[in-house]
C-alpha cells in the first residue's frame, strides 16, 4: 500500500556487484518534507542506494518507488521533472558562465536541441540563483569560482529545475568548514523555507545530527541498522555497530555530540 506521507518506497531491495553483494533485502520509506541523511562506513552500500535512487543503477532485486511509481517505470526526463540531483563530482567547461549553467536546469522541459528561453524559465532561474545567493556571479565563469560557490552554483541549476525532491551526493565533500556549514544552512533553508524534501550522504556525524531530521544508517554488511531521529537513535552502541569502533555520545542542550569522532 502506498504511504501517502514518503518520498521513496523501497522494498526487498538488493544489489551486487559481479555477484559480490552490496545492499541487502533493504526495506524502508524516505519521508516528504524533511532531510534524511544516509550515513555509514565506507563500502556500506550508501552512495549505491544513491545512484539507484537516482536511477543510475538498477536493482538487482526488489524494487524503489517514487510515491506509488516504480522508478523503472519512469522515463529519466520524466524523473528530472520530479527530482532534482547534485553529483558528489560534478564538471562543467570551465569558461560556461554561471548563469548558463544554472539554466541547463530548465532542459528537462525543453524540446530536443533548444534552449531555455521561456519567461517561466527565466523566471525559475533567476530564483534558483536569487536562493542560492549567486545572482552576483552571474556572469562569472565557473573556473574562477571557489570551492563553496561552484557548489552553490550546481544547486541553483537543480533548483531551476522547479523539482519538490533534491538529492545531494556527499555535498560539502572538498570543502572547507566554513563552506560546509554554509551549504548545511542552505540545505536546510531549501527544507524549511522551500519546502524541499532533501536526501543526502555525509559523513560527519555532528553534522548529520544537527541538520538532519531522519538518518539512515547502513552496516558494513549493506543493511539498515537504524533509521529515524538522530536524536534519538544515534547512541554509542549504535554507532559501534555501524563502524565498528567506540565513540561517546553526550547529550548537551537538548543535543547530541559525538566525541572522539
Amino acid at each position: 500500500m502506498e504511504n501517502n506521507n514518503s518520498c521513496f518506497n523501497i522494498r526487498d531491495l538488493s544489489f551486487a556487484y559481479e555477484n559480490k553483494a552490496v545492499l541487502n533485502h533493504l526495506n524502508l520509506s524516505i519521508p516528504k518534507g524533511k532531510i534524511t541523511t544516509l550515513i555509514g562506513p565506507n563500502g556500506c552500500g550508501k552512495s549505491t542506494l544513491f545512484q539507484l535512487l537516482t536511477k543510475n543503477l538498477n536493482p538487482t532485486a526488489g524494487e524503489i518507488q517514487f510515491g506509488n511509481i516504480p522508478l523503472e517505470d519512469m522515463s529519466l526526463k520524466e524523473f528530472a521533472r520530479r527530482v532534482a540531483i547534485v553529483h558528489q563530482n560534478n564538471t562543467a567547461p570551465g569558461d560556461l558562465t554561471v548563469e548558463r549553467l544554472v539554466a541547463y536546469g530548465r532542459i528537462p522541459y525543453t524540446k530536443m536541441g533548444r534552449s531555455p528561453s521561456s519567461l517561466e524559465d527565466q523566471k525559475l532561474i533567476e530564483r534558483a540563483m536569487k536562493i542560492t545567493g549567486i545572482t552576483g556571479l552571474r556572469n562569472r565563469s565557473i573556473q574562477n569560482l571557489s570551492g563553496g560557490q561552484r557548489q552553490r552554483v550546481w544547486i541553483a541549476m537543480a533548483l531551476a529545475q522547479g523539482t519538490k525532491v533534491l538529492l545531494l551526493d556527499e555535498p560539502t565533500t572538498y570543502l572547507d568548514v566554513r563552506y560546509q556549514i554554509q551549504i548545511l544552512h542552505l540545505v536546510r533553508m531549501l527544507n524549511r523555507k522551500c519546502g524541499i524534501t532533501i536526501v543526502m550522504v555525509l559523513h560527519d556525524m555532528n553534522q548529520t545530527i544537527q541538520y538532519s531530521d531522519e538518518i539512515i544508517a547502513l552496516s558494513s554488511k549493506g543493511t539498515v541498522v537504524a533509521q529515524g531521529d538522530p536524536k534519538e537513535v544515534v547512541s554509542t552502541q549504535m554507532l559501534e555497530q555501524v563502524y565498528g569502533v567506540h565513540l561517546d555520545v553526550i547529550d548537551h542542550d537538548d543535543k547530541k555530540i559525538v566525541m572522539n569522532f
